[in-house]
């Protein structure tokens, strides 16, 4: 008995069903499932379907009508995205305008522009983020980089399309999008994932992600209209194990593929996977009778796959809210929470701000208007306009004036420039990274800071037990070429910082967690600063090491991407809020060397307790790193400090 494929403008109810079903469990693991360390996979998941879907009606329009209407696509477009994209913008320009503190409202100004404009995802490639590096500073609109992907794509496949049209045979046009597919494939592994610029680059690109929207455009080339390059149907009994196989392939990779997986974006492994998923696309669309069609039709699946992109819009900024207003909550309930409140988020966008506007336009929204169209307009500039505000604040630097920053210590004399200058650099993690971004130059003429740091590194050799702080290649990088890097700063003296995680547990070769009161934690401390020492000694440079200050346990529980593990390990949080253990280590190995000590644990007070504030100056709003009046004070103590401990060890 013959099978009838799917009409082209009909909606499948499988493919929803895939939308719905990825877009789950890709909530789940960022709301704390960290089983599913592959769920970023899923996105080239929803990239076929987005390439496949919209060339699927490009191609069925122009055989009907011999043409595509250019300015209709675009209106249309518009009518899906931007509604509740606007809202969601509006949101958190308030929530920034109300609640964020100066630096989160600095991201968030360019941030509201950027996603606004569909070119978020250059600017996460400019920045070097680290998408899998979430602890810290995370951008409410992280997210929006797969929005910007698409929409650009929007752009211009009407464009690619009226060409393949002219070329006058689908199958020579198939050829085409094979090559191009091909060639962002290659291009992916030529950007690598080497450092953190070119992971960002990789994760990012429209350049790099653009293979998996062209196999979406070829499959609908293939199988889609009258014109279809293949009208020919396997078998059930052939068709129905090769889905099955391409589903359970996609699900697996969902646990097994790591982040920024070498095999994914130096060896074609998005484009393998993305053919994976045209195969499972193709069998819904073209044997409705397969069972693995009725599976993914679930009514339930289906319902989030219409919602699919309100879910997407919420998750991310409900995740971070979640963590940092309720950082005690479990893992468990983070998930439940947080899937139940996008999703009621999603289904109201959908009944009152997306389907109407799809269903009747901008009439939609306001039926008694008279004209209605003014909201195209004053939406977006009200996004503008409130970025504008949101970003009225002092730029990085020039947040404090020097007159109102205090000593951090009581009686410290003022500061004295020396004669001779001196030239300083940090190593660490983000913490001295950030101090060198914010050192007041104009304020000690005689030195100046250079960052050899790298955000998130950790100085040990052995793996994070969590997997979610794992250090990157450049981090590998800058410990390994330390001594050279230092002697191309040409600076007198380097201040090593341990990584503000340095009590999360590693894991030996067995893979067996090492706990911070294992003696075999304590060695390879100490065994990374000697390295460090033997780097700086080759460089001709001298060392210095500080010790790690103290921070609130409960603040530091907030910080989005480790507040789960936080919760199911609260042990390791208070040993990183409270060094002591990690302190004493540094204390007596520096002694042991005659290598300058700067104590900055102890010059904070640390030691009774959490320091939040000294001098009405508030030390960590994140969680992690110096406010910047807080770093201005540091560095009235620091500065000094380091300086004179480097004039020291040269006589």
């Amino acid at each position: 008995m013959g099978v009838t494929a799917a009409p082209a403008r009909a909606r499948v109810a499988s493919l929803d069903g895939i939308r719905g079903g990825f877009m789950l469990l890709f909530m789940a693991y960022h709301f704390g499932l960290t089983v599913l360390g592959g769920a970023w996979t899923g996105i080239n998941v929803f990239f076929v379907l987005s390439g496949f879907l919209i060339a699927r009606l490009l191609l069925v329009e122009r055989e009907r009508f011999g043409r595509v209407d250019l300015l209709g696509f675009y209106r249309r477009r518009a009518r899906r995205l931007l509604p509740a994209l606007i809202a969601l913008l509006l949101v958190l320009a308030v929530w920034g305008l109300a609640f964020a503190d100066d630096a989160a409202r600095r991201q968030l100004r360019g941030d509201l522009v950027a996603t606004l404009g569909f070119v978020m995802n250059w600017r996460l490639i400019a920045q070097a983020d680290q998408y899998f590096a979430e602890f810290g500073s995370a951008s409410m609109l992280r997210h929006a980089w797969t929005l910007s992907v698409e929409e650009q794509f929007y752009v211009v496949v009407p464009l690619l399309l009226a060409v393949l049209a002219w070329l006058g045979s689908r199958r020579i046009a198939a050829v085409v999008l094979v090559l191009l597919a091909l060639a962002s494939a290659w291009w992916t592994t030529q950007v690598g994932v080497g450092d953190a610029t070119a992971q960002a680059h990789a994760y990012y690109g429209t350049d790099t992600r653009v293979q998996s929207l062209l196999v979406g455009v070829l499959l609908a080339y293939l199988v889609a209209g009258t014109g279809a390059v293949t009208r020919r149907v396997p078998s059930r009994g052939v068709l129905e194990p090769v889905a099955w196989a391409s589903l359970l392939g996609l699900l697996t990779a969902l646990v097994l593929v790591d982040p920024m997986s070498s095999l994914f974006f130096e060896r074609g492994g998005i484009l393998v996977q993305s053919a994976i998923v045209a195969v499972l696309v193709w069998a819904c669309v073209a044997r409705p009778d397969l069972s693995v069609h009725h599976v993914l039709g679930w009514r339930p699946l289906a319902w989030l796959g219409e919602r699919s992109y309100g879910l997407y819009l919420y998750h991310w900024p409900v995740k971070l809210w979640i963590e940092r207003g309720v950082p005690q909550i479990g893992t468990a309930a983070e998930i439940v929470v947080g899937c139940l409140v996008t999703t009621l988020l999603a289904s109201l966008s959908y009944r009152y701000l997306e389907r109407p506007v799809l269903d009747h336009g901008l009439r939609g929204l306001v039926p008694r208007l008279r004209r209605p169209g003014w909201l195209a307009v004053v939406g977006p500039a009200s996004v503008v306009v409130m970025a504008v505000l949101v970003g009225q604040v002092p730029a990085t630097g020039q947040a404090v004036a020097a007159r109102d920053v205090p000593p951090l210590r009581a009686g410290q004399p003022a500061y004295e420039a020396g004669e001779e200058p001196t030239r300083i650099a940090v190593f660490g993690d983000s913490l001295p990274d950030r101090l060198a971004e914010v050192f007041p130059a104009e304020q000690y003429e005689d030195l100046s800071v250079t960052s050899l740091a790298v955000p998130g590194c950790d100085l040990l050799e052995s793996r994070i037990a969590y997997r979610e702080l794992q250090q990157d290649d450049e981090c590998r990088a800058a410990k390994r070429d330390f001594a050279a890097n230092v002697r191309d700063a040409d600076v007198d003296t380097v201040l090593v910082m341990l990584p503000t995680f340095a009590a999360i547990p590693h894991e030996d070769p067995a893979g067996e967690p090492i706990w911070l009161e294992s003696p075999q934690f304590r060695r390879e401390v100490l065994d990374a600063l000697d390295r460090l020492r033997e780097g700086a000694a080759e460089s001709g440079t001298t060392m210095q090491v500080a010790t790690l200050p103290c921070r609130d346990p409960r603040q530091m529980a907030t910080i989005p991407g480790i507040s789960t593990y936080v919760a199911d390990h609260p042990e390791v949080i208070d040993a990183t809020a409270e060094p002591s253990v990690v302190n004493d280590w540094v204390r007596a190995w520096a002694r042991a060397r005659s290598v300058p000590l700067v104590d900055l644990y102890g010059v904070l007070g640390c030691g009774d307790g959490p320091v939040q504030e000294i001098n009405d100056v508030t030390l960590f709003s994140d969680g992690l790193h110096f406010d910047d009046e807080a770093a201005a004070m540091v560095w009235t103590w620091l500065a000094p400090a380091v300086r004179d401990r480097a004039r020291e060890a040269t006589r």
